[in-house]
């Protein structure tokens, strides 16, 4: 192809600007040093780790081994015969529900780590927009015994601090890259990093909290966790966030304030949240019961309960009730 003289002078010029601009935005992402959301962006892209199984290579049968591991947006998890191995829970962005076979029901929320027994029926689910997990499948004879003698607490939220949710962030992502197939030593190695792991866990949750601000921290959190668990106990009745926030001493702007730091999301957003978790539960499990039955089970009038779960789940209620009924 050739070009006149005009189209080539405008070639030339089209490509200086453009040089020019980024030669501009450079200098000035330099001397302002806002390189901020490049980071970010590319934290972001490192941080989602889908869901992933490893196997043993070696014919040692290493006392801890890793099952699984993955950190991603969590969606409702369903479990009628657990999972097959212990896991450790690590919640890194929003909150969601945990619920276990004896009616046992468990807030998971950023900061907080959660050891479930493997082979134990639960369900879980977000209740913010986004709820990042990471998790690990751990397996082999030792992981009962040792975490049974280090004494971490299983199926209860353990809390830890911002610097150790990140040391717990890069172990995760350290061994979901592990080249398993390119390293003779890797079954030996991941089984010393789980070990190390653990007793990095023990240590972080029982530090304990010294300063009198962190003891007032501590007390406000539990304070928010107790108004979250009278949600989850009483969802399905007429509830007002005034009346929630009396249960816990606290005045409605106050507790609205403290919710959201806690959470990320205010108090009626989360009860929205936990009534529609309630009733995906319902409809999956409760075939006899109409849609409109299970809108008043979880506190809701069913006008707003359709339109609410259809923005939710991007389909009616019973539109979902059919898709879980084929699964």
């Amino acid at each position: 192809m050739t070009f006149t003289k005009s189209s080539r002078e405008r070639r030339i010029k089209t490509v200086a600007v453009r040089n020019i601009r980024v030669y501009a935005k450079t200098r000035t992402l330099k001397r302002t040093g806002n390189w901020s959301y490049f980071r970010i962006r590319k934290k972001a892209r490192q941080k989602m780790l889908p869901f992933k199984l490893f196997h043993q290579h070696s014919k040692i049968q290493w006392p801890l081994s890793l099952y699984s591991c993955g950190l991603h947006h969590q969606h409702q998890i369903h479990r009628p015969i657990g999972y097959p191995t212990f896991q450790c829970m690590i919640a890194l962005e929003g909150a969601g529900i945990f619920d276990f076979e004896n009616g046992l029901s468990v807030t998971l929320q950023k900061g907080e780590i959660l050891l479930v027994p493997g082979k134990q029926a639960h369900d879980y689910g977000p209740t913010t927009e986004r709820w990042i997990l990471g998790y690990m499948g751990i397996e082999g004879k030792l992981v009962e015994p040792l975490i049974h003698a280090l004494e971490i607490p299983v199926r209860r939220p353990l809390a830890v601090s911002e610097e150790h949710l990140r040391q717990l962030e890069a172990g995760l992502i350290r061994l979901w890259n592990g080249k398993e197939t390119d390293e003779r030593d890797y079954d030996q190695r991941v089984s010393t990093e789980i070990y190390d792991w653990l007793t990095s866990i023990a240590a972080m949750t029982q530090i304990g909290s010294q300063s009198s601000d962190d003891r007032n921290h501590a007390g406000a959190t539990a304070l928010i966790r107790k108004s979250v668990h009278y949600m989850e106990q009483h969802y399905m009745e007429e509830l007002s966030i005034a009346n929630i926030a009396d249960t816990v001493g606290y005045s409605k702007q106050h507790f609205q304030r403290k919710f959201k730091e806690n959470y990320g999301v205010n108090p009626g957003q989360y009860l929205q949240r936990l009534r529609l978790l309630r009733g995906a539960q319902l409809l999956a499990e409760q075939s006899d019961l109409s849609v409109g039955e299970i809108a008043t089970r979880v506190g809701m009038e069913f006008n707003y309960f359709v339109r609410l779960f259809k923005r939710e789940h991007g389909i009616t209620p019973a539109q979902y009730r059919l898709t879980r009924a084929y699964e």
